[in-house]
């Protein structure tokens, strides 16, 4: 029998991630597989006292957790469909690929909101760096 199949899918809450997401609803119910739904929380951009840090950050992943129940009800996913991970660290692209590894995912898929040129060097792309890290297939979902 073989292993039921996870799909690992970022949200960030942008029309991008939310077409992604689209995307990976029909994979998974085409292949029978469970959903990861993954957000990352930058912690270097944070300009939070040190003392309101902890506090800042748990308000951050219980706003992220409410986002992702909402995703969740309007792509009416079953509850035994999908699992929720909400983590903070330096880089998302890193939490990403790491939480892939540790779950042990078939595949990362992913929006990309397309940012060429100077946008694409300021504002950096979480979906290539991502491609470089994961140890998994990476399925791009352009906007």
């Amino acid at each position: 029998m073989a292993a039921i199949k996870t799909y690992l899918v970022p949200v960030d809450f942008s029309k991008t991630a939310e077409k992604a997401l689209a995307h990976a609803v029909r994979l998974a119910r085409e292949n029978r597989a469970k959903l990861l739904l993954f957000h990352g929380i930058e912690e270097a951009n944070a300009m939070v006292p040190f003392q309101l840090r902890d506090h800042y950050f748990r308000s951050l992943e219980k706003e992220a957790k409410d986002h992702v129940e909402k995703l969740i009800s309007r792509h009416r996913m079953a509850p035994k469909s999908y699992r929720v991970v909400v983590r903070r660290g330096r880089n998302v692209a890193q939490l990403i690929s790491q939480q892939a590894k540790q779950s042990r995912v078939s595949m990362i898929i992913m929006g990309s909101h397309g940012y060429t040129g100077l946008s694409r060097v300021l504002l950096g792309s979480v979906a290539e760096e991502t491609l470089r890290y994961a140890g998994c297939p990476v399925l791009i979902v352009k906007k």
